[in-house]
């Protein structure tokens, strides 16, 4: 069944859906008639089964009765930031849509010394807001109760502004020399929030890491192997959906 988000609160037992993107899909694409259930998210996050009462054509407007759904939250209960280092473009698009689709709460692409892919100021917010369509697709796609806000910095200094409670750095070399108890006892204390930056295809340089750490990040291994740059992400937010959502207390 079709999830859409909705820019509005829903309120009482009925709503009419008049985004034209989401009449289209639900309209044209998906041919929905009269009696068909769609779900929709308001702003509040909350779940709604709207059933489709009248299609109307003429004002691109879908007309529905809505009952409020007590289902469990699809979040991941921590706050969790992936912060990457721009790559290839079919990459960072990659990196939007997986991340989204395994709880990232933000999404931040950040300039570094090694990164092989620049942004012009002039493109940057073309590329955004497909980005951000990329991650309200897969959040759609994947019953979640938010889209994850995608940003781009383009400067260390920058990425300072969205720390969490938590700040982490993978970093190769620790993983070299097999580094593991950092990022567990990090994650075994349970913070709220959590951000790891994740370096280009060539890795953060020496002065980088230096900078992380000096601004509180720690540097952590992601197991034994070196990952590609659109692995370790996925990887890490495998590890904390196995922590805080799979593990039996």
């Amino acid at each position: 069944m079709e999830q859409y988000f909705v820019k509005n609160v829903i309120s009482g037992n009925s709503f009419a859906i008049d985004d034209p993107e989401t009449f289209k899909h639900v309209a044209k694409v998906m041919r929905h008639k009269n009696g068909d259930v769609v779900y929709l998210v308001d702003t509040n996050e909350k779940l709604y089964a709207a059933t489709i009462t009248k299609i109307d054509v003429d004002n691109s407007q879908i007309l529905t009765a809505v009952e409020l759904v007590d289902s469990p939250s699809t979040e991941m209960p921590v706050a969790v930031t992936v912060a990457c280092s721009l790559s290839k473009k079919d990459k960072i698009e990659w990196i939007t849509q997986k991340s989204t689709e395994l709880g990232a709460t933000t999404i931040v692409f950040f300039d570094s010394k090694y990164s092989i892919m620049k942004w012009k100021k002039n493109v940057v917010e073309k590329k955004l807001a497909r980005l951000q369509e990329i991650a309200k697709n897969a959040a759609q796609q994947s019953k979640r109760r938010i889209i994850p806000e995608v940003i781009y910095v383009d400067n260390l200094q920058d990425l300072l502004k969205y720390k969490a409670e938590a700040n982490l750095v993978a970093y190769e070399e620790s993983a070299k020399q097999g580094e593991i108890s950092r990022l567990v006892q990090t994650l075994d204390e349970t913070p709220k929030s959590v951000l790891c930056a994740f370096g280009p295809e060539g890795g953060f340089a020496p002065d980088e890491i230096d900078f992380l750490n000096q601004a509180d990040f720690l540097s952590v291994g992601l197991g034994p192997r070196i990952m590609r740059a659109e692995t370790a992400p996925m990887y890490f937010l495998s590890v904390l959906s196995y922590k805080y959502e799979l593990t039996v207390k």
